[in-house]
Protein backbone atom coordinates (compact mmCIF):
# COMPACT_ATOMS: atom_id res chain seq x y z
CA UNK A 1 0.00 0.00 0.00
CA UNK A 2 1.58 3.32 -0.82
CA UNK A 3 -0.06 6.86 0.33
CA UNK A 4 -0.64 10.18 -1.57
CA UNK A 5 0.73 12.83 1.18
CA UNK A 6 -1.55 15.48 -0.57
CA UNK A 7 -4.06 13.36 -0.25
CA UNK A 8 -3.74 11.67 3.10
CA UNK A 9 -2.39 14.50 4.92
CA UNK A 10 -5.09 16.53 5.01
CA UNK A 11 -7.23 13.51 5.93
CA UNK A 12 -5.39 12.73 8.35
CA UNK A 13 -5.54 16.27 9.76
CA UNK A 14 -9.58 16.41 9.36
CA UNK A 15 -9.86 13.02 11.10
CA UNK A 16 -7.69 14.29 14.18
CA UNK A 17 -9.18 18.01 14.20
CA UNK A 18 -12.62 15.99 13.74
CA UNK A 19 -12.10 13.46 16.59
CA UNK A 20 -10.67 16.06 19.10
CA UNK A 21 -13.61 18.48 18.47
CA UNK A 22 -16.20 15.88 19.07
CA UNK A 23 -14.60 14.65 21.87
CA UNK A 24 -15.69 18.45 23.91
CA UNK A 25 -18.94 18.70 21.83
CA UNK A 26 -20.58 15.12 22.43
CA UNK A 27 -19.81 15.36 26.22
CA UNK A 28 -22.41 16.68 27.67
CA UNK A 29 -24.91 15.83 25.21
CA UNK A 30 -24.09 12.24 26.21
CA UNK A 31 -24.26 12.80 29.49
CA UNK A 32 -28.01 14.51 29.23
CA UNK A 33 -29.21 11.42 26.49
CA UNK A 34 -27.76 8.50 28.39
CA UNK A 35 -25.83 9.56 31.64
CA UNK A 36 -22.85 8.54 30.13
CA UNK A 37 -20.42 11.38 29.07
CA UNK A 38 -18.64 9.27 26.63
CA UNK A 39 -21.28 7.84 25.18
CA UNK A 40 -21.10 9.16 21.75
CA UNK A 41 -17.49 9.66 22.26
CA UNK A 42 -16.91 5.96 22.15
CA UNK A 43 -18.81 5.54 18.59
CA UNK A 44 -17.40 7.90 17.13
CA UNK A 45 -13.76 6.96 18.05
CA UNK A 46 -14.87 4.13 16.86
CA UNK A 47 -16.92 3.84 13.79
CA UNK A 48 -16.19 7.18 12.51
CA UNK A 49 -12.30 7.00 13.05
CA UNK A 50 -10.71 3.83 13.34
CA UNK A 51 -13.47 1.83 10.79
CA UNK A 52 -13.07 5.09 8.74
CA UNK A 53 -9.19 4.46 8.30
CA UNK A 54 -9.62 1.14 8.44
CA UNK A 55 -11.50 1.34 4.94
CA UNK A 56 -9.41 3.82 3.70
CA UNK A 57 -6.33 1.59 4.07
CA UNK A 58 -8.43 -0.94 2.53
CA UNK A 59 -9.19 0.48 -0.59
CA UNK A 60 -5.96 2.04 -1.09
CA UNK A 61 -4.77 -1.43 -1.77
CA UNK A 62 -7.91 -2.60 -4.15
CA UNK A 63 -7.44 -2.37 -7.82
CA UNK A 64 -9.92 -0.98 -10.07
CA UNK A 65 -10.23 -3.72 -12.05
CA UNK A 66 -11.25 -5.63 -9.57
CA UNK A 67 -14.41 -2.80 -8.25
CA UNK A 68 -15.01 -3.13 -11.99
CA UNK A 69 -15.83 -6.96 -11.42
CA UNK A 70 -18.45 -6.26 -7.94
CA UNK A 71 -19.54 -3.51 -8.44
CA UNK A 72 -22.74 -4.69 -9.83
CA UNK A 73 -23.38 -6.94 -6.78
CA UNK A 74 -22.91 -4.22 -4.36
CA UNK A 75 -24.99 -1.21 -6.30
CA UNK A 76 -27.72 -3.93 -6.31
CA UNK A 77 -27.79 -5.17 -2.98
CA UNK A 78 -27.01 -1.11 -1.94
CA UNK A 79 -30.82 -0.46 -3.51
CA UNK A 80 -32.14 -3.87 -1.92
CA UNK A 81 -30.85 -2.14 1.47
CA UNK A 82 -32.35 1.20 0.69
CA UNK A 83 -35.80 -0.60 0.28
CA UNK A 84 -35.92 -2.56 3.39
CA UNK A 85 -35.41 0.49 5.36
CA UNK A 86 -39.66 1.63 4.05
CA UNK A 87 -40.75 -1.83 5.91
CA UNK A 88 -41.42 -0.50 9.41
CA UNK A 89 -39.92 -3.44 11.33
CA UNK A 90 -36.51 -2.73 9.81
CA UNK A 91 -36.51 1.50 10.64
CA UNK A 92 -34.78 2.78 13.57
CA UNK A 93 -37.16 2.72 16.58
CA UNK A 94 -38.67 6.65 17.45
CA UNK A 95 -38.26 7.37 13.22
CA UNK A 96 -40.92 7.62 11.34
CA UNK A 97 -38.38 7.97 8.21
CA UNK A 98 -37.00 5.26 6.47
CA UNK A 99 -33.36 6.73 6.41
CA UNK A 100 -31.99 3.88 8.62
CA UNK A 101 -32.10 0.31 8.46
CA UNK A 102 -31.94 -1.36 12.15
CA UNK A 103 -31.61 -4.75 13.07
CA UNK A 104 -30.62 -6.48 16.84
CA UNK A 105 -28.85 -3.02 17.92
CA UNK A 106 -27.24 -2.35 14.67
CA UNK A 107 -28.23 0.33 12.06
CA UNK A 108 -26.90 2.23 9.62
CA UNK A 109 -27.87 4.65 6.58
CA UNK A 110 -28.15 2.62 3.37
CA UNK A 111 -28.51 6.20 1.21
CA UNK A 112 -24.94 7.78 2.38
CA UNK A 113 -23.58 4.21 0.62
CA UNK A 114 -25.68 4.39 -2.68
CA UNK A 115 -23.70 8.19 -3.08
CA UNK A 116 -20.80 5.78 -3.60
CA UNK A 117 -22.12 3.09 -4.93
CA UNK A 118 -23.61 4.93 -7.88
CA UNK A 119 -20.96 7.04 -9.02
CA UNK A 120 -18.71 4.04 -9.11
CA UNK A 121 -21.52 1.79 -10.73
CA UNK A 122 -21.65 4.74 -13.49
CA UNK A 123 -18.34 5.09 -13.59
CA UNK A 124 -17.76 1.56 -14.80
CA UNK A 125 -20.42 2.36 -17.94
CA UNK A 126 -19.09 5.35 -19.05
CA UNK A 127 -16.27 4.09 -21.75
CA UNK A 128 -19.36 2.14 -22.95
CA UNK A 129 -21.53 5.67 -23.88
CA UNK A 130 -19.22 6.00 -26.71
CA UNK A 131 -20.06 3.11 -28.50
CA UNK A 132 -22.39 2.10 -31.35
CA UNK A 133 -25.15 1.06 -28.96
CA UNK A 134 -24.96 3.58 -26.68
CA UNK A 135 -28.36 4.51 -26.05
CA UNK A 136 -29.06 1.18 -24.46
CA UNK A 137 -26.66 2.37 -21.85
CA UNK A 138 -28.14 5.76 -21.97
CA UNK A 139 -31.37 3.88 -21.31
CA UNK A 140 -29.97 1.74 -18.22
CA UNK A 141 -28.09 4.83 -16.68
CA UNK A 142 -30.92 6.88 -16.66
CA UNK A 143 -32.80 3.76 -14.76
CA UNK A 144 -30.72 3.58 -12.66
CA UNK A 145 -30.12 6.88 -11.36
CA UNK A 146 -34.00 7.82 -11.49
CA UNK A 147 -34.49 4.64 -8.97
CA UNK A 148 -31.72 5.70 -6.65
CA UNK A 149 -32.83 9.30 -6.53
CA UNK A 150 -36.57 8.44 -6.34
CA UNK A 151 -35.73 6.06 -2.97
CA UNK A 152 -33.97 8.75 -1.63
CA UNK A 153 -36.60 11.50 -1.88
CA UNK A 154 -39.23 8.69 -0.87
CA UNK A 155 -37.05 8.26 3.02
CA UNK A 156 -37.71 11.57 2.64
CA UNK A 157 -33.56 13.08 2.31
CA UNK A 158 -33.91 15.77 -0.16
CA UNK A 159 -30.06 16.83 1.00
CA UNK A 160 -28.61 13.62 -0.01
CA UNK A 161 -30.61 13.69 -3.15
CA UNK A 162 -28.98 17.29 -3.60
CA UNK A 163 -25.42 15.86 -2.64
CA UNK A 164 -26.11 13.18 -5.17
CA UNK A 165 -27.10 15.36 -7.96
CA UNK A 166 -23.89 17.41 -7.78
CA UNK A 167 -21.98 14.57 -7.73
CA UNK A 168 -23.80 12.98 -10.96
CA UNK A 169 -23.00 16.11 -12.41
CA UNK A 170 -19.60 16.81 -11.52
CA UNK A 171 -18.81 13.87 -13.01
CA UNK A 172 -20.89 13.57 -15.84
CA UNK A 173 -18.93 17.43 -16.83
CA UNK A 174 -15.57 15.89 -15.98
CA UNK A 175 -15.90 13.66 -19.06
CA UNK A 176 -15.89 14.00 -22.94
CA UNK A 177 -18.98 12.96 -23.79
CA UNK A 178 -21.35 15.23 -25.51
CA UNK A 179 -25.21 14.00 -26.50
CA UNK A 180 -25.47 11.50 -23.85
CA UNK A 181 -24.10 13.99 -20.91
CA UNK A 182 -26.63 16.65 -21.74
CA UNK A 183 -29.55 14.15 -22.40
CA UNK A 184 -28.37 12.85 -18.78
CA UNK A 185 -27.60 16.14 -16.76
CA UNK A 186 -31.72 17.41 -18.54
CA UNK A 187 -33.18 14.78 -16.51
CA UNK A 188 -31.09 14.90 -13.07
CA UNK A 189 -31.87 18.86 -12.97
CA UNK A 190 -35.33 18.15 -14.22
CA UNK A 191 -35.93 15.55 -11.42
CA UNK A 192 -33.98 17.63 -8.33
CA UNK A 193 -35.95 21.15 -9.63
CA UNK A 194 -39.10 18.59 -9.39
CA UNK A 195 -38.73 17.56 -5.68
CA UNK A 196 -37.75 21.16 -4.51
CA UNK A 197 -41.16 22.63 -5.95
CA UNK A 198 -43.23 19.58 -4.47
CA UNK A 199 -44.93 19.42 -0.70
CA UNK A 200 -44.02 20.14 2.44
CA UNK A 201 -40.30 21.24 1.02
CA UNK A 202 -41.64 24.87 -0.55
CA UNK A 203 -43.55 25.72 2.94
CA UNK A 204 -40.60 24.93 4.58
CA UNK A 205 -38.51 27.45 2.71
CA UNK A 206 -41.11 30.04 3.01
CA UNK A 207 -41.05 29.70 6.76
CA UNK A 208 -37.30 29.77 6.85
CA UNK A 209 -37.38 32.87 4.92
CA UNK A 210 -40.15 34.17 6.90
CA UNK A 211 -38.38 33.41 10.33
CA UNK A 212 -35.42 31.14 11.16
CA UNK A 213 -36.34 28.23 13.21
CA UNK A 214 -34.82 27.64 16.92
CA UNK A 215 -31.55 25.50 15.40
CA UNK A 216 -30.47 27.82 12.74
CA UNK A 217 -30.91 30.96 15.23
CA UNK A 218 -28.75 28.98 17.55
CA UNK A 219 -26.03 28.32 15.63
CA UNK A 220 -25.60 31.45 13.68
CA UNK A 221 -25.58 33.28 17.45
CA UNK A 222 -23.14 30.84 18.30
CA UNK A 223 -20.51 31.24 15.18
CA UNK A 224 -21.31 35.05 15.67
CA UNK A 225 -20.46 35.22 19.01
CA UNK A 226 -17.00 33.10 18.63
CA UNK A 227 -15.42 36.68 17.15
CA UNK A 228 -12.15 36.71 15.85
CA UNK A 229 -9.88 33.69 17.41
CA UNK A 230 -12.69 32.20 19.57
CA UNK A 231 -13.84 31.76 23.14
CA UNK A 232 -11.34 28.82 23.35
CA UNK A 233 -11.05 25.22 23.64
CA UNK A 234 -13.87 23.59 25.58
CA UNK A 235 -15.59 26.99 26.26
CA UNK A 236 -18.44 26.48 23.78
CA UNK A 237 -22.06 27.50 25.27
CA UNK A 238 -23.68 26.29 22.84
CA UNK A 239 -23.33 22.72 23.63
CA UNK A 240 -24.55 23.45 27.26
CA UNK A 241 -27.84 24.62 25.39
CA UNK A 242 -28.35 20.98 23.87
CA UNK A 243 -30.26 21.89 21.10
CA UNK A 244 -31.36 18.71 18.77
CA UNK A 245 -29.14 16.99 16.64
CA UNK A 246 -26.06 19.24 17.87
CA UNK A 247 -23.34 16.26 17.01
CA UNK A 248 -24.09 16.17 13.45
CA UNK A 249 -25.98 18.99 12.23
CA UNK A 250 -24.68 21.61 14.27
CA UNK A 251 -20.96 20.22 15.10
CA UNK A 252 -19.59 23.46 12.59
CA UNK A 253 -20.73 26.16 14.95
CA UNK A 254 -19.49 24.32 18.07
CA UNK A 255 -16.19 24.24 16.30
CA UNK A 256 -16.47 28.18 14.82
CA UNK A 257 -18.00 29.13 18.71
CA UNK A 258 -14.64 27.59 20.46
CA UNK A 259 -11.87 28.61 17.44
CA UNK A 260 -13.68 31.93 16.12
CA UNK A 261 -13.09 33.22 12.41
CA UNK A 262 -9.71 32.08 12.10
CA UNK A 263 -10.05 28.86 13.36
CA UNK A 264 -13.47 28.51 10.69
CA UNK A 265 -11.12 29.98 7.65
CA UNK A 266 -8.36 27.67 8.63
CA UNK A 267 -11.01 25.03 9.02
CA UNK A 268 -12.29 25.60 5.68
CA UNK A 269 -9.05 25.92 3.69
CA UNK A 270 -8.19 22.31 4.79
CA UNK A 271 -11.29 21.25 3.20
CA UNK A 272 -10.43 23.60 -0.09
CA UNK A 273 -6.98 22.08 -0.30
CA UNK A 274 -7.87 18.61 0.05
CA UNK A 275 -11.13 18.95 -2.00
CA UNK A 276 -7.91 20.63 -4.65
CA UNK A 277 -5.99 17.44 -4.50
CA UNK A 278 -8.96 15.63 -5.37
CA UNK A 279 -10.08 17.86 -8.32
CA UNK A 280 -6.35 17.73 -9.52
CA UNK A 281 -5.71 14.04 -9.32
CA UNK A 282 -8.71 13.97 -11.85
CA UNK A 283 -7.78 16.45 -14.42
CA UNK A 284 -4.66 14.41 -14.71
CA UNK A 285 -6.50 11.12 -15.34
CA UNK A 286 -7.16 10.32 -18.89
CA UNK A 287 -8.91 7.34 -18.28
CA UNK A 288 -12.88 8.31 -18.65
CA UNK A 289 -14.34 5.84 -15.59
CA UNK A 290 -11.89 6.97 -13.23
CA UNK A 291 -12.25 11.15 -14.11
CA UNK A 292 -15.86 10.37 -13.50
CA UNK A 293 -15.75 8.99 -10.55
CA UNK A 294 -12.96 10.91 -8.60
CA UNK A 295 -14.46 14.24 -10.16
CA UNK A 296 -17.86 13.25 -8.50
CA UNK A 297 -16.75 11.99 -5.27
CA UNK A 298 -14.65 15.78 -5.04
CA UNK A 299 -17.93 17.43 -5.79
CA UNK A 300 -20.58 15.45 -3.30
CA UNK A 301 -17.72 15.97 -0.64
CA UNK A 302 -17.66 19.79 -1.50
CA UNK A 303 -21.29 19.82 -1.39
CA UNK A 304 -21.92 17.85 2.13
CA UNK A 305 -19.63 20.80 3.65
CA UNK A 306 -20.89 23.61 1.91
CA UNK A 307 -24.45 22.26 3.03
CA UNK A 308 -23.68 21.90 6.31
CA UNK A 309 -21.47 25.07 7.32
CA UNK A 310 -24.40 27.29 5.37
CA UNK A 311 -27.09 25.56 6.92
CA UNK A 312 -25.08 26.30 10.75
CA UNK A 313 -24.86 29.95 9.25
CA UNK A 314 -28.37 30.39 8.27
CA UNK A 315 -27.90 30.92 4.94
CA UNK A 316 -30.10 27.97 4.11
CA UNK A 317 -32.65 25.99 6.09
CA UNK A 318 -31.17 23.10 8.14
CA UNK A 319 -30.64 20.27 5.94
CA UNK A 320 -29.57 17.59 8.42
CA UNK A 321 -26.21 16.92 6.88
CA UNK A 322 -22.95 15.45 8.55
CA UNK A 323 -19.78 17.39 8.05
CA UNK A 324 -17.28 15.20 6.87
CA UNK A 325 -14.41 14.05 9.33
CA UNK A 326 -16.83 15.71 12.48
CA UNK A 327 -20.00 15.07 12.98
CA UNK A 328 -21.44 11.67 14.18
CA UNK A 329 -22.58 9.48 11.44
CA UNK A 330 -20.30 6.26 10.71
CA UNK A 331 -22.39 5.41 7.34
CA UNK A 332 -21.41 8.62 6.24
CA UNK A 333 -17.96 8.89 6.82
CA UNK A 334 -17.14 5.14 6.31
CA UNK A 335 -18.58 5.66 2.32
CA UNK A 336 -16.48 9.19 2.61
CA UNK A 337 -13.45 7.28 3.66
CA UNK A 338 -14.02 4.05 1.05
CA UNK A 339 -14.13 6.49 -2.10
CA UNK A 340 -10.96 8.58 -0.57
CA UNK A 341 -9.29 5.18 -0.52
CA UNK A 342 -10.09 4.38 -3.85
CA UNK A 343 -8.94 7.96 -5.68
CA UNK A 344 -5.50 7.33 -3.01
CA UNK A 345 -5.07 4.20 -5.32
CA UNK A 346 -5.97 5.84 -8.64
CA UNK A 347 -3.55 8.98 -7.60
CA UNK A 348 -0.68 5.78 -6.80
CA UNK A 349 -1.24 4.01 -9.66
Amino acid sequence: MVLNPKIFIPILLLSLLGLFFFYGASLTYSEKQFGDPYYYFKRFLLGNFFLGFLFFFLMSCIEWKILRKSILFFFILNIILAMIAFIPQFRLPGQPTARWVYFKGFSFQPSEFLKLTTLLFISFIIPFLKRKKSKDYIILLTFAILIVLFLIYNQPALSNVLILTVGLLGGFLATNLKTQIIILSSLIIIFILFSFLWGYRVERVKSFLKKESFQASQTRLAIGSGGILGKGIGKSELKLIGIPLLITDSIFAVYAEETGFVGSIILILIFLFLIFQIFLIGMNETSQDKRFFIFGVGCWISAQAFLHIASNLAFIPPVGIALPFFSYGPSSQISIMIALGIINKISME
